[in-house]
């Protein structure tokens, strides 16, 4: 899975045949999956927002933030009779993975398997996430003050400028002609949701480590089997993340 080659190769190097490569990489997944995603993925609560939030507040200095979310395009090749569902902007087949990251880089929420020709706004409003958030079902906790003021503010997400502006979804003020007090809140907001980015760019290094993504991943995350691989490698990066933090903890 990390290695980025293709089935072939991989094949050629342990003498087996390429369709017993995959079907090793899918039990594989499904395995990583129902073995980690109880531990990475814990039940959503009250308890755990609550959480998020001291952690946002103690390394980031953005009170009342449970999470940030954005959406990452991951190549593949194009499934069969797709036609042009899969086709994105930037001129290649994709599909997207939604995500929210906590302060400490850990997946909490994924969303994947959005046709890649939608947009993140449009992948976040058909998400399940997405109509949870919406419809008020994550069980956020209640407005709490802000630190040193009277003021109460909701729990929130923070996002980028392609996510709608809602009560519990934070994104930063357009960016022409901003006062000061603005200016200075995009950027603490901005500082906060680049945790997404870098658990992202950690996703990407460590299972999309090949030169050529399109000829040597898109063999791997080709036909149906691609929302296994985004899967399973979210949840061993959660993993990895998971076991450094309570290393450091305990």
């Amino acid at each position: 899975m990390a290695s980025g080659a293709s089935f072939q190769s991989i094949g050629y190097s342990f003498r087996v045949a390429h369709n017993t490569v995959g079907k090793i990489v899918h039990e594989t997944c499904l395995a990583l999956w129902n073995t980690l995603s109880p531990l990475c993925f814990p039940q959503l609560s009250k308890t755990l927002w609550e959480m998020k939030s001291e952690r946002f507040a103690t390394l980031w200095n953005f009170p009342c933030c449970v999470g940030a979310l954005d959406g990452k395009h991951v190549r593949i090749q194009c499934p069969s009779h797709a036609g042009s569902l899969f086709f994105n902007y930037k001129h290649f087949h994709l599909i997207q993975l939604q995500a929210v990251v906590d302060a400490d880089l850990m997946f909490i929420v994924i969303d994947i398997g959005e046709y890649g020709r939608n947009s993140d706004g449009a992948a976040f409003k058909t998400s399940d996430f997405g109509k949870a958030l919406m419809n008020k079902e994550l069980d956020l906790p209640n407005p709490s003050l802000i630190p040193g003021t009277d003021e109460e503010m909701p729990y929130h997400f923070v996002a980028d400028e392609a996510y709608p502006l809602n009560l519990n979804i934070m994104r930063p003020f357009d960016g022409r002609n901003l006062n000061n007090t603005r200016r200075v809140f995009s950027q603490r907001l901005s500082r906060a949701r680049k945790v997404v980015e870098c658990a992202f760019g950690i996703l990407s290094r460590k299972w999309c480590p090949a030169p050529n993504p399109v000829k040597e991943v898109n063999s791997i995350l080709g036909g149906t089997r691609s929302r296994e691989w985004q899967s399973a490698a979210a949840i061993a990066a959660s993993f990895r993340n998971f076991w450094q933090f309570s290393a450091v903890f305990d």
